[in-house]
């Protein structure tokens, strides 16, 4: 039963004598408001005509007062309607209340996440969507939340800029705000995975302390080119699988290639959406301080202006004279690289590119595909 959501739980009463009573203790709440969607609510704008909230405010109500499990391995509420649930504040609180282990919240009118005092004492996985965290929330996570490990914060306003805790290991912060524009910091020594997706424009710089078990990073920014925060970069070095989206490398980066972080550990790295049109300044420090990389994967990059103009048609001696001037690639392990391209008049760009830098890539493979 605890793979059911609530109302299909709750509706196995007919089944038998039996089955009257069993919901009553089932260890999972799925509380779904979609599941009370009317045709019309389909159709019409959520505002007006909406889900049917009395019976859902109902069926909560005497779920909860006839739910008699004294604790939870799953607490999961979720609801879709853009104006406030009477109750709602109320059925957090009791959800809470019964010591879940896993908590998944999701909401589009930014309840507040109620405090969770001594019920966190059991929470290992906490993911909240469309909520707001008071400056209580940075407390809980590091003194009120002993055995939390998967932390996920979609769409959540942040009153404090500060995620600290000794126990996480899996953190994924998309599409945030801070209350007020600040500098977002991290402070997680035993990350293992770790995800930022659009920065917000008030996010004025993310700064991660020493993250030495850090295995998979994926930093995301979405509808703009940016700046590769370096403060960031220097806390991922330990990182294996890191993936950039959205960037592009700071002025001059070849100027301070002797003090770029050496990544020891990575093994696979993607750049997707960048823009490398710094004739491989922000690749060849990374190449240069990886030894160990494997794997390198280029995906609808913005390509050096050379390789754009380029008339070389495939002639690999002229090519080559194109990029005397790039930075030589140090990379011994690079076994694979793969370029992702959408257009078809980007081939001949990415061959003569590949035909300029192929002395400093002698041991790679280069794959060329066309994304569908």
């Amino acid at each position: 039963m605890s793979f059911l959501t609530a109302r299909q739980a709750v509706q196995t009463c007919v089944l038998s004598r039996r089955w009257e009573d069993l919901w009553c203790s089932m260890p999972c709440l799925n509380i779904d408001e979609r599941e009370f969607r009317t045709s019309a609510s389909d159709s019409e704008d959520e505002d007006e005509a909406g889900p049917d909230c009395a019976r859902f405010e109902d069926f909560v109500i005497n779920l909860l007062m006839f739910h008699s499990a004294a604790t939870l391995d799953m607490f999961r509420f979720h609801t879709v309607s853009r104006r406030k649930i009477k109750f709602a504040d109320q059925w957090l609180r009791r959800g809470i209340k019964r010591f879940p282990k896993v908590a998944d919240i999701d909401s589009n009118c930014s309840y507040k996440l109620p405090r969770f005092g001594s019920s966190s004492s059991r929470l290992n996985r906490l993911h909240l969507s469309g909520i707001t965290l008071d400056k209580t929330f940075t407390q809980q996570l590091r003194s009120g939340c002993p055995v939390l490990e998967d932390l996920e914060l979609n769409w959540c306003v942040l009153e404090d800029a500060e995620i600290a805790s000794c126990t996480l290991k899996s953190l994924t912060i998309e599409h945030c705000t801070i209350y007020r524009p600040s500098v977002l910091t991290i402070k997680v020594p035993s990350l293992t995975c770790l995800e930022l997706v659009s920065f917000s424009h008030n996010w004025d710089a993310v700064v991660a302390n020493e993250m030495p078990f850090l295995i998979k990073a994926t930093i995301c920014i979405i509808n703009s080119i940016q700046i590769l925060p370096w403060e960031l970069l220097f806390s991922l070095i330990n990182v294996k699988d890191l993936k950039l989206t959205g960037f592009q490398a700071p002025a001059n980066l070849h100027v301070g290639s002797d003090t770029f972080p050496v990544f020891h550990n990575i093994r696979t790295l993607l750049f997707d959406t960048c823009d490398l049109s710094d004739k491989f300044d922000m690749r060849g420090c990374f190449l240069n301080n990886a030894p160990g990389l494997e794997k390198l994967t280029l995906e609808n990059c913005t390509l050096p202006e050379a390789s754009k103009g380029s008339k070389t048609g495939g002639n690999l001696k002229r090519a080559s004279l194109e990029y005397d001037d790039a930075l030589t690639f140090q990379c011994p392990s690079l076994k694979l690289t793969e370029i992702k391209y959408i257009y078809d008049d980007d081939v001949q760009k990415l061959f003569d590119l590949l035909l300029g830098a192929w002395r400093n890539l002698q041991n790679t493979n280069i794959v060329i595909n066309k994304k569908t």
